[in-house]
């Protein structure tokens, strides 16, 4: 097998990876049972300029990934007290 052959059967072409996440992010927007919250942040994202929105993504997740551990933590602790 070629390098050439390797390579493609690992790397999807970013047109088809573009592709296969809008039609994710529209399958998102479409359930009903999705939260109006995510849905608002995958509108907003839209057009943005995606440097800047992968930053953001990725410090959102850096705060709000532990925030909602914590909670859930809290939540369950006081659960078992009660």
């Amino acid at each position: 097998m070629s390098r050439e052959e390797r390579v493609g059967k690992v790397r999807q072409e970013p047109e088809i990876t573009l592709a296969v996440a809008d039609a994710r992010i529209a399958w998102v927007l479409e359930h009903p049972h999705m939260s109006d919250w995510l849905k608002q942040a995958l509108r907003t994202a839209d057009g943005l300029d995606p440097i800047g929105l992968q930053n953001d993504v990725e410090t959102l997740r850096h705060l709000i990934v532990p925030r909602s551990q914590a909670q859930i933590e809290i939540n369950m602790t006081s659960l078992v007290v009660d």
